[in-house]
């Protein structure tokens, strides 16, 4: 018998978590009394690299388990809750875009304002310049295109 796997015998509540270490990778066969762990959740798992633990990736929870099967099964570590990470990524590239906009705007401004300055009013005359801002109507029409 393989003790790593006879626990399972002995608690009804424990849970065979299958992982992958890498994407589209091998899958790997841990444990946990963890209740809330679901598919695509993220886990830290023991290894034996760095710290002596990793991260692995949830792909199928509570699976069938053949206790005299050879290889330990080990303990996940701990589910890793990535809700505060996801939320301050997304804010942050929200954030991004606005100061890229704001620096295109501000270095059109400028532009406008050191080369332009003698010019604007014969340059808003060509239909080709639009010098309003960019969530604006288009100063001049495009002109239609006709098939006649």
């Amino acid at each position: 018998m393989n003790f790593s796997r006879a626990v399972f015998l002995i608690n009804n509540r424990l849970r065979a978590i299958e992982c992958q270490y890498e994407p589209n990778g091998k899958s790997t066969l841990f444990k946990t009394l963890d209740p809330t762990i679901k598919k695509d959740d993220m886990v830290v798992v023991p290894s034996g690299t760095r710290w002596d633990m990793t991260t692995a990736k949830v792909v199928d929870v509570d699976v069938e388990i053949d206790v005299d099967e050879a290889g330990a099964v080990l303990w996940i570590v701990s589910r890793i809750d990535t809700s505060t990470f996801d939320k301050n990524v997304e804010q942050e590239e929200v954030a991004i875009a606005k100061m890229k906009s704001a620096e295109l705007r501000r270095k059109r401004d400028a532009l406008r304002k050191s080369m332009f300055a003698d010019h604007e009013e014969s340059l808003k005359e060509l239909a080709l310049a639009d010098m309003s801002h960019d969530d604006a109507e288009p100063a001049v029409p495009p002109p239609s295109i006709s098939n006649n």
